[in-house]
């Protein structure tokens, strides 16, 4: 420790006594944020050529981001005066936000954004994750870089050459500049054109980040939510849209059963056996095979890949579309601040108790505080479970334990009926190394597969068939019950069973890594999941949608007409788009053959206004809706 306290000493005197040294100093401080927001930006890339291409053909939106490293490490300046002090503090942030963005964009297929930083409470959740990476030496090579840089400037110790009253002064200015630069519609609507950056509600976020760099891309979407009120928005606009879809007396009035209601998330429930020349020894999904070919059932166009479970779990709570919103959004965090429209509301008004279940963190999404805002009575975390907790070699409760849980809620005493609806973990990524080899039930066997893609099928089989195990389970019993029930149960996505959608490439299931390149019928193949809804009464009514691939958010509807319940504003508008495109995914461009692109526009405007409306707007639809909540 003295050794290094006398190296410094003498290099601070070196650099602080004659001018050409002093210099170098001084350039050396001030140009850190510039070798900053290259490592940055080249973190997040991973990739000398897109950092190349962001310099010189996207060179203001560059501009933009070492412009908002510079607000930041000055704000720092300001508040410590010490440059040294400053380099750690912006340095580890502008490490770690684009590696955190990196390794998302390889596991989940999706950037790092803003809202994103709410999860931080759950940060001790991602420890698998963190498991399963593995540092290029690239980057290995700019860690070590940038403490040397860092240590450089801490044993040089260059100081702010002003006074303490106005270095106090200077911290709330430039923090204050740093949050309107950000955040105002106003100020970004006059600076992003100087800089070249065109950004609206339909450009995609791959699109943002790998044009634009992950500095500007994640500062453009901090702003995205004042962007959303359509420009005619008003009362009288939105009485006269959905003025056809106002449920009338008769249809309030119709023979309804008061049946328990059960919707249940199956996390990454999907058919495996769809890789092409993949072989599996046993059927993972025997149970839903059997179920499907005597009860309504077909395929959910999912609004995500690989992860976000958030947006189909808030479409099909709600009826409303997340693709309204910017891509990447999580509605919980972002939007949902007070009581809104969902079907757990319409159910209690109708006297059900509502409840949601998770075997999770109940924090995880703040689901804790957003489900009694979209009307639940309570919402279930790991930790309150009345069945017992079931466990494998995996490191999440087994869906076991959720198929008991609902059981047991199913046979406490309601007075009209129960409204609940379940989301499983236990099929959670990741699956390259999750399970014991002695767990796996079914191996799997494919001439393109390599090793590692074996090993995380056999363990994506495993978690499916338990779930499907789980479904089964539910089956058993629902179906010798007296009581009227009816269950829907669907996965939210597909799996993220590799890097860069291996082993989907590998076998030939799809042709490319990049989404912007897959043909329509990939598409489907990459978003489709399964679902399937069965009933122990007759319901007196045929399902709708029979085999056919459907949007999330019209699965609630397509189910309150299949059980005859009392109708909403909402039910209607969406059987209305069921009819017309039942298919209708703007993320993706899929929409149902044979519809026009006149009838896109329009359903999507009506859809639009509706999820601002009830989202973010003032709620003029929930006196039209039929019931109060």
């Amino acid at each position: 420790m003295k050794t290094f306290s006398k190296q410094s000493k003498k290099l601070r005197k070196f650099f602080h006594s004659a001018p050409l040294p002093r210099a170098i100093l001084w350039i050396l401080t001030l140009v850190f944020p510039i070798y900053m927001t290259l490592v940055a930006n080249y973190i997040s890339f991973g990739s000398r050529s897109m950092l190349s291409a962001l310099i010189t053909a996207q060179t203001g939106a560059f501009l933009l981001g070492l412009l908002l490293v510079y607000g930041v490490y000055f704000t720092f300046v300001f508040l410590f005066r010490r440059f040294s002090t400053a380099a750690g503090i912006t340095g580890f942030l502008f490490i770690l936000l684009p590696l955190i963005d990196h390794f998302k964009s390889i596991i989940l297929q999706d950037h790092f954004y803003p809202w994103d930083l709410t999860l931080a409470q759950n940060a001790g959740s991602f420890t698998e994750f963190l498991g399963s990476i593995s540092f290029p030496w690239q980057y290995i090579l700019l860690f070590a870089v940038t403490i040397l840089y860092w240590l450089f400037l801490h044993m040089t110790r260059p100081m702010l050459p002003i006074r303490s009253k106005v270095h106090f002064v200077g911290v709330p200015v430039l923090a204050a500049l740093l949050v309107v630069f950000v955040t105002n519609t106003t100020v970004r609507g006059c600076y992003e054109p100087l800089f070249g950056i065109v950004v609206n509600e339909e450009t995609d976020q791959d699109y943002i980040y790998d044009n634009y760099g992950f500095l500007t891309g994640f500062a453009l979407n901090f702003g995205t939510v004042d962007t959303l009120m359509p420009q005619d928005y008003s009362e009288e606009v939105m009485a006269e849209m959905f003025a056809p879809f106002v449920p009338t007396r008769e249809e309030n009035t119709s023979d309804f059963e008061n049946p328990d209601v059960i919707v249940v998330l199956s996390e990454a429930f999907w058919d495996p056996t769809k890789l092409e020349g993949v072989t599996f020894s046993d059927d993972p999904l025997k149970n839903y095979r059997a179920i499907a070919a005597e009860h309504p059932s077909g395929e959910m166009v999912s609004c995500t890949f690989g992860g976000g479970t958030i947006r189909p779990e808030f479409e099909i709570q709600s009826g409303m579309s997340t693709s309204t919103l910017p891509s990447g959004n999580m509605p919980y965090q972002q939007y949902l601040k007070e009581k809104t429209f969902s079907y757990a509301q319409l159910f209690k008004s109708l006297g059900y108790d509502t409840l949601g279940v998770h075997t999770y963190q109940k924090t995880f999404y703040e689901r804790d505080r957003a489900y009694p805002l979209m009307g639940y009575d309570d919402f279930l975390g790991e930790n309150d479970m009345h069945a017992e907790l079931h466990w494998n070699s995996g490191p999440y409760i087994t869906d076991q334990t959720i198929a008991e849980e609902i059981i047991y809620q199913l046979e406490q005493p309601h007075e009209t009926g129960l409204y609940l609806t379940a989301i499983t973990m236990e099929n959670h990524s990741l699956y390259t190394d999750k399970f014991d080899s002695s767990d796996w039930d079914i191996k799997v066997s494919g001439d393109n597969l390599s090793e590692q893609e074996v090993i995380s099928l056999q363990n994506y089989a495993k978690g499916v068939s338990d779930s499907d195990a789980a479904l089964g389970m539910l089956y058993d019993y629902i179906m010798q019950r007296e009581k009227p029930t009816v269950l829907l149960w669907y996965g939210d996505h597909l799996p993220t069973l590799g890097d860069n959608f291996t082993p989907y490439t590998s076998t030939g299931t799809i042709h490319a890594d990049k989404a912007a390149e897959w043909t329509d019928e990939e598409k489907y193949t990459m978003f489709c999941t399964p679902y399937v809804m069965f009933a122990n009464y007759d319901t007196g009514n045929d399902y709708r949608a029979e085999d056919q691939q459907v949007s999330p958010y019209l699965l609630p509807a397509l189910l309150c007409d299949y059980i005859n319940a009392p109708a909403c504003l909402q039910t209607n508008f969406l059987l209305h788009v069921y009819e017309t495109c039942p298919v209708m995914s703007p993320y993706y461009n899929l929409y149902t053959p044979g519809t026009t692109a006149k009838e896109h526009e329009e359903l999507q405007k009506l859809h639009r206004y509706l999820t601002y409306d009830e989202l973010i707007g003032e709620k003029y639809l929930d006196k039209m809706q039929g019931f109060e909540f």
